[in-house]
């Protein structure tokens, strides 16, 4: 269901969310539920506006019954750097707005129990984001440091197989809890809904170049022709280093260069971004020329 926009972005609330207000509203948590709300969907606006500031387009932020996610409609994974600042805006809004709450909590401005109520949801939704495993925030920082030396689609392999390790401890966590009397039922669907991620993380990781492409033609599409972008490098620059200077509604050709200063060859966009996802962002343009 659509709820508004904010900022140009819209907000949309998810069916399952919506149960999950009426449950908690019946037993009597509505506003505990609706102050969790606030805070997730504040931790998707930070990840939204930061994506927005670097360029991406953002297509909404949905609720979900364990949490939210922003919907942007490019290929964040492409720059490691850009899709580190996106994923670490949520966490870090969340440390603000614990700020925020010690500065309610010294002054005494508003009820205690609910400002210490606020913090403790803004400690736990950024401790839990901070985890180093897809789909969390930590797992999109950590794939993002590993893409220069494994290459996006095996770097993502690995912080997926840690969402799966999570996934597992917190079912098996909500598991022993019952037997041992503490109902738990949280961790049991969390590690569910966090497994399931983690794999489809895992599977979509090698689409990336096609999505990649897919946009492109798009803008083909769109246009009907793009103006050529060329931009010279010299052998040892790191790929990741020449998709920085990719701008929108452009295709670009990289002419590589050696220390003589003649030209060794030509590369098409597409070479250069194949190479980033296979190989990483640290592989020199002169070793993707090679392969060619």
């Amino acid at each position: 269901m659509r709820m508004g926009s904010l900022f140009g972005i819209r907000i949309r609330l998810n069916r399952l969310f919506l149960l999950l207000l009426f449950t908690l509203g019946a037993v009597g948590l509505l506003p505990q539920a609706m102050m969790i709300f606030t805070v997730v969907l504040l931790h998707e606006l930070a990840h939204a506006l930061v994506a927005k500031g670097s360029g991406l387009v953002v297509d909404e932020v949905e609720l979900l019954p364990f949490g939210g996610v922003a919907r942007i409609d490019d290929v964040l994974e492409i720059d490691p750097r850009v899709e580190m600042r996106v994923a670490a805006a949520g966490p870090l809004a969340n440390l603000f707005l614990i700020g925020v709450g010690l500065v309610f909590l010294t002054y005494e401005q508003l009820p205690q129990e609910w400002v210490a109520f606020f913090i403790k949801i803004n400690m736990t939704l950024a401790a839990f984001n901070a985890l180093p495993a897809l789909p969390l925030d930590g797992g999109r920082i950590y794939r993002a440091r590993l893409c220069g030396r494994l290459g996006f689609r095996r770097a993502t392999q690995h912080a997926a197989r840690l969402g799966g390790v999570f996934a597992v401890l917190f079912a098996v966590s909500g598991v022993v809890g019952l037997f041992l009397g503490y109902v738990n039922l949280t961790l049991i669907i969390l590690g569910f809904f966090v497994y399931a991620a983690a794999a489809k993380e895992q599977k979509t990781a090698m689409y990336v170049l096609m999505r990649y492409l897919v946009r492109k033609q798009g803008e083909l599409r769109r246009y009907g022709c793009l103006p050529a972008e060329h931009i010279v490098a010299v052998g040892t620059t790191a790929v990741g280093e020449v998709v920085k200077l990719f701008v929108p509604q452009r295709y670009h050709l990289i002419w590589v260069m050696n220390d003589t200063g003649e030209v060794d060859g030509l590369l098409s966009e597409y070479d250069v971004v194949h190479a980033l996802v296979e190989l990483g962002t640290a592989t020199p343009v002169e070793q993707v020329l090679n392969r060619k």
